[in-house]
């Protein structure tokens, strides 16, 4: 994707100084004082970078180990408070981590009002943008530049732009330090020094496209396209943590229905177990439920008729003056009495007496206790 790169010194009610540059740093579109409309012709199907002049601000470097945003944002501008002119209330702080280094922060400190004012005045002329840099970062570490009128530097003892005498004065005291000078550089300097072919902003934008420039765009002077973006972001996460939701609450019923499909397995395998051993010709489980209650009620009337029966063919038989009875069960269908008769022969008696009546009768116990004949007798 090409590249856009507006360069804010010259933004005014016309149009703005701008240039185009492929993803390989070929120029595609020279330097130039463009239109809005053009600018906007311009850069499409771009990424379009402001490029703020370092003059309208300063970086500062601040020892402080590395702190979370929120705590960073708060700590840095009371930090700094001695190095600046202006109050901390009405200056923007920027920083990022690729710049920490060595407990180090690099800290770009601009007017809010400017970043306000860039933001606004070009969101009202719908130019579209990605980031807002300084061109103070095309600058590698002990590097100088002559933009215009403007010298930027990078030097371990100092960091950010001079102009005028403050320029020439820095340049002669770092000789051995030569300044890049272009075509458009207006600061007077040493003669023999070489000039590159081409114009500083050439050579800025080419630089910045591979340094990976900060962002002044952050904190609360976030634009509304990145404001945008965080929040779809947000969306994201949130359909996704939805998603993720959702997912794990089909593998949670998935999980609980085997769970009961396993379990109402194992009990249609006792409920046919149990079927099979009331109807063992079955071939199918039909209304198991239903049948085998039916099965039950029946079973639970006959056995009721049949133990009243017992018990009234028995009370027919039995002689009280000969017999007398000790104890009576019923169980499976059969009546179980225990009976204490005088002898032999009054016993035998009682039950031909009963087998008349059509009873099966089986002896089951014959003893003698105190003189008496003591037995037990199966009625069925």
């Amino acid at each position: 994707m090409d590249y856009c790169f507006l360069f804010a010194k010259h933004l005014d009610d016309n149009g703005c100084l701008c240039l185009k540059i492929s993803q390989e740093g070929e120029l595609i579109a020279p330097p130039a004082q463009r239109s809005f409309t053009e600018i906007k012709t311009l850069q499409k199907e771009c990424n379009t970078l402001i490029i703020e002049t370092t003059t309208s601000s300063s970086i500062l470097e601040l020892e402080l180990p590395w702190l979370p945003e929120r705590k960073a944002r708060i700590a840095i501008p009371y930090a700094l408070e001695d190095k600046v002119a202006q109050s901390v209330e009405e200056l923007h702080f920027a920083f990022d981590k690729l710049r920490y280094q060595n407990n180090r922060y690099i800290i770009s400190v601009v007017s809010k009002q400017r970043i306000q004012y860039l933001m606004n005045y070009l969101d009202e002329h719908d130019i579209e943008f990605d980031l807002i840099t300084l061109d103070w970062f095309a600058l590698s570490p002990r590097e100088l530049c002559i933009s215009e009128s403007v010298l930027l530097i990078n030097n371990d003892d100092f960091k950010g732009a001079l102009s005028d005498e403050l320029a020439r004065a820095y340049i002669k005291k770092h000789l051995l330090n030569e300044p890049l000078v272009f075509k458009d550089s207006a600061i007077m300097v040493d003669n023999s020094l070489p000039k590159k072919e081409g114009f500083s902003y050439n050579w800025i934008a080419q630089k910045i496209l591979n340094a990976k420039p900060m962002n002044l765009c952050q904190g609360e002077m976030l634009h509304g396209n990145a404001s945008a973006d965080w929040i779809q972001k947000g969306y994201k996460v949130a359909g996704l943590l939805c998603g993720l939701w959702f997912l794990s609450l089909l593998l949670v019923n998935a999980l609980s229905l085997y769970s009961l499909n396993k379990k109402t397995d194992t009990v249609d395998r006792q409920i046919a177990a149990i079927y099979h051993d009331f109807f063992p010709e079955a071939k199918q489980v039909i209304s198991p439920k239903f049948r085998i209650s039916q099965l039950l009620d029946t079973n639970g009337s006959n056995t009721q008729t049949r133990f009243w029966f017992l018990l009234n063919q028995f009370a027919k038989a039995m002689n009280e003056n000969q017999i007398t009875l000790e104890e009576l069960r019923y169980q499976n269908k059969t009546l179980s009495v225990t009976l204490i008769s005088s002898d032999f022969a009054s016993l035998e008696d009682i039950e031909n007496k009963l087998k008349k009546l059509q009873l099966k009768v089986k002896q089951t116990q014959a003893s003698t206790r105190d003189q008496h004949v003591v037995a037990t007798l199966e009625l069925m």
